[in-house]
């Protein structure tokens, strides 16, 4: 207001004051975050799952703001696959979507698997095989697995199975 200085202390909020403040809304609220233990995991079962099939990837895992939780590339697996993995965890995350539908909507309908229009964008990774990791307790996006290495349809099973590791119910001793 006019002839108001930082200098004066002003009038404490009030609702009246600010209506567009709702009453009783929370600055804060409850969540949680995968661990390096739950990523460790996602990795070993996406691991497993390629092993059984005879696939050669990396498994990447990040966290809710799309950073790098554990990673492992196979013996075998192309270099550049951790890269793109890592891409497709992070895209995952940062869409709130598996890559899927990202790469559907760029690409279009898929034939053999063969595409790869969608893996030149800016800064993601729009190819299947990205999967978010979603707490059950609350829907809310705290991770996600991104798998390259085979063709898309089989690092987004991969990625599944890692995905599914993560989301079991603890076993009970």
């Amino acid at each position: 207001p006019l002839g108001s200085s930082p200098l004066r202390p002003q009038p404490p909020h009030t609702d009246a004051a600010a209506p567009h403040l709702k009453s009783g809304a929370m600055a804060l609220a409850t969540t949680s975050a995968l661990t390096l233990l739950g990523a460790k995991q996602a990795v070993e079962a996406g691991i497993a799952e390629a092993q059984k099939h005879g696939f050669k990837v990396t498994v990447a895992v990040c966290d809710a703001g799309g950073h790098v939780l554990a990673l492992h590339r196979m013996d075998g697996a192309m270099p550049v696959s951790a890269e793109v993995a890592m891409g497709k965890a992070r895209s995952a995350v940062m869409f709130a979507r598996e890559t899927k539908l990202l790469e559907s909507a760029v690409n279009g309908d898929k034939s053999k698997g063969g595409e790869r229009a969608a893996l030149l964008t800016s800064g993601y990774v729009l190819m299947e095989g990205g999967i978010p990791i979603i707490d059950p307790a609350h829907g809310k996006i705290i991770g996600a697995v991104g798998v390259s290495g085979v063709k898309p349809t089989e690092d987004a099973a991969v990625a599944a199975a890692a995905v599914a590791a993560v989301l079991a119910p603890a076993s009970k001793l």
